[in-house]
């Protein structure tokens, strides 16, 4: 992080948020500005339409002042001359005078902030913009710009910036997150009333209601005119406030997104309402504009509609199309879109700013101006949104630890987190580890390093062995190296696969495997073996603390059914009675340790104060016969699945089963959850998530 800063932000309303998207978006910028060490004070003028619907009067992330009218500025002018930055906003009452005052007093950079850039640029030609003139453009030393794209290059070429950026709006991921709530409507829209966006309301809300009268819809925002001829499906609402932005979402299938004129026609301008419906993981239908693409991908992650009929089309798709589009707008806004991002980008050009002025900022104490900054243990997750690393974020979310999940989604599956996405301390990173990690992580401090970000499963490790080989290499090699930078702990779940079809039984750490260096399966497990021997070097080396688990057969909810491990492939075949697949004979033998002992064990490794204590194996000490397993997942389902034989795969091990002593003896840990307990949980949830396919199956049938 650079020097903390001292900024004062003189802005339309940091106080109510009643119509008035500003408010919402310097409340987040502000927080997120204020966790990166940053001292703020914001000033707001004293007007009865927002004093009298003020929702936030003394926020703890920066000061709020009041001041009436242009003289009332004075008592200010002090903090203003000593301020290193200074923002002025679009809409500020007397906005041109606000601007000349900062100019004259402020010692430091003054920015502008245009949240409304294609309206501002509009009543600059019509010479009726009250709150900027163009003759103060130039002499702001950076033009922060709601609007992205060919708009910004308007403002330096036409208009004499010295600097125009984008600085789009966000959403706060604390705030708005996934929630549980009833499904109230099909289609929403919040925003207020504007008589350039109403046809486009007219459009895409209005007449597909009209259509669908089986449906319901809803449109909240104020000042809209009485009369307005709504269907009969279309309820009204006046206001929705902020804190129930998120229950308003959760409560409709899908959310529209519906642009004003100049706002399309300058294109790459985002409102903040489309940000904060994608972070409660809603799904988005949206007019159509030029950079939207840019910001999010079509089909993906939005709905595009251009017509009624486009909407329609998406009201009718299958309720599992829609979760799964709106968990995937969410993965972008983490990634992508946050308030961080956003302060990133400020702190950012203000630095430039003063370089460019030749006065970089002074060094001075930051005891006050880091009093807002929290200090808890941050925790990476890579491979968090596969099986066992979801299991272990929940894990960690419940303790309390702020969690980052880095996953490139090649086997992981975002609905694994989607409790985890409800929680204010996490994130979610969409990257693959055998790629440079993003510079806002790799600057990053973390407490803890988890690394899981490998296919585990044969199917999917063979499916493109050369990228199994590069995670166990080349990405255990950025997370280390990653870890080694930040100070952090770095545990890697190493397998059972390194003792290859073993010789010795049960396998204890000290031996060494049968593993075939050049068959199938040795991408997988001479890579693993391959990461433990990096692991232990940087040990070695004095590079960083390091654990290293070997994790046996391990089951429970949110195994894939396709990913071909043997407990995912009965249960759900024994489920659907359909024929049971053995592989061999069904005489070979796995020890299955159930989820929440595997994430317990791994925790305690983690947490391990003592020695290095080398690789320890984690798994369930318990063997039995993969037939005996098929026997008591049939008794558990009632199936009447028959069972069929198939070759057992090239190196599939005869006999695997742990000796756990030194588990036992090192981490006082030990499996505790009994097979059929176990099983019976797996199953219940496999057959949830059978019935929850049949249902949309069938109201799609129905739409």
């Amino acid at each position: 992080m650079s020097r903390p800063m001292n900024i004062v932000v003189l802005g339309l309303s940091l106080s109510s948020s009643w119509g008035n998207g500003h408010a919402v978006t310097f409340r987040a910028l502000l927080k997120a500005m204020a966790e990166r060490g940053h001292r703020i004070l914001f000033l707001e003028r004293e007007t009865p339409w927002y004093a009298a619907h003020r929702d936030l009067e003394n926020p703890d992330y920066c000061e709020l002042e009041f001041y009436d009218g242009l003289d009332g500025l004075k008592a200010f002018a002090a903090d203003v001359a000593a301020a290193d930055a200074v923002i002025v906003g679009s809409y500020v009452p007397d906005g041109i005078a606000v601007g000349d005052w900062a100019r004259r007093t402020a010692q430091g950079v003054v920015a502008f902030y245009d949240i409304d850039t294609p309206v501002t640029l509009a009543r600059l030609e019509r010479h009726d913009c009250d709150y900027l003139s163009p003759r103060q453009i130039p002499d702001y030393d950076v033009y922060f710009s709601f609007t992205g794209g060919p708009t910004l290059e308007r403002i330096e070429r036409t208009y004499g910036s010295p600097a125009a950026r984008a600085l789009y709006c966000s959403a706060d991921p604390d705030v708005y997150r996934p929630v549980d709530a009833p499904r109230r409507w099909d289609l929403s829209y919040l925003g207020t009333w504007s008589e350039d966006r109403q046809p486009v309301l007219e459009r895409l809300l209005i007449e597909p209601a009209r259509r669908l009268p089986q449906m319901s819809f809803v449109v909240a925002g104020p000042q809209y005119p009485d009369d307005i001829d709504w269907p009969a499906n279309v309820q009204r609402i006046d206001h929705v406030p902020p804190a129930d932005h998120p229950a308003f979402y959760a409560a409709s299938r899908f959310t529209l997104n519906a642009t004003r004129a100049d706002m399309v026609e300058a294109g790459f301008s985002p409102s903040i309402r489309l940000f904060e419906a994608a972070a409660c993981a809603a799904p988005v239908i949206s007019d159509v504009w030029d950079g939207l693409g840019q910001l999010f991908t079509p089909d993906r992650e939005i709905v595009l509609a251009r017509s009624a009929d486009d909407v329609v089309a998406a009201l009718q798709s299958p309720p599992s199309e829609g979760r799964r589009m709106g968990l995937a707008a969410r993965e972008r806004i983490l990634a992508a879109h946050t308030p961080a991002h956003r302060a990133e980008t400020v702190e950012r050009e203000l630095l430039a700013a003063h370089a460019q002025r030749g006065d970089p900022l002074p060094a001075r104490s930051t005891e006050t101006s880091m009093r807002n900054v929290t200090d808890r243990k941050s925790v990476l997750v890579a491979g968090g949104a596969g099986f066992l690393g979801s299991h272990l974020c929940d894990r960690l979310l419940a303790d309390g630890h702020h969690v980052v999940c880095l996953d490139n989604l090649q086997t992981g599956d975002l609905a694994n987190l989607e409790q985890a996405m409800k929680k204010p301390n996490f994130e979610f990173v969409r990257h693959d580890v055998v790629d440079p990690l993003p510079v806002r992580l790799a600057e990053r401090r973390f407490d803890r390093v988890y690394d899981l970000a490998c296919a585990a499963s044969p199917p999917q490790y063979q499916a493109d062995p050369e990228h199994t080989m590069l995670t166990c290499v080349v990405g255990v090699t950025h997370l280390l190296q990653l870890a080694q930078r930040s100070g952090a702990r770095f545990l890697l779940t190493s397998t059972s696969e390194i003792y290859g079809d073993p010789e010795v039984h049960p396998q204890p750490e000290t031996y060494r495997g049968n593993v075939n260096p050049i068959g199938p399966r040795a991408c997988y497990d001479e890579g693993k073996r391959a990461a433990e021997t990096l692991t232990f070097d940087y040990d070695r080396a004095g590079r960083g603390e390091v654990r290293v688990a070997r994790i046996f057969n391990t089951y429970g909810p949110r195994l894939s059914a396709a990913d071909g491990r043997v407990v995912s492939n009965v249960v759900s075949q024994a489920l659907a009675d359909q024929p049971i697949t053995v592989f061999g004979d069904g005489s070979q033998t796995r020890s299955f340790c159930y989820v929440d002992d595997m994430i317990g064990g791994l925790i305690a490794l983690m947490e391990h104060d003592g020695p290095q204590p080398g690789p320890i194996n984690l798994g369930n000490p318990v063997e039995m016969t993969v037939s005996r397993l098929v026997e008591v997942v049939l008794d558990l389902t009632g199936s009447s699945s028959e069972v069929t034989y198939q070759t057992l795969p090239i190196d599939d091990p005869r006999r695997r089963r742990p000796d756990i002593a030194r588990a036992a003896e090192v981490l006082d840990w030990r499996p505790t959850t009994p097979l059929e307990e176990g099983l019976r949980r797996t199953i219940d949830w496999f057959d949830g998530e059978r019935l929850r396919s049949e249902r949309d199956a069938a109201a799609a049938v129905g739409a």
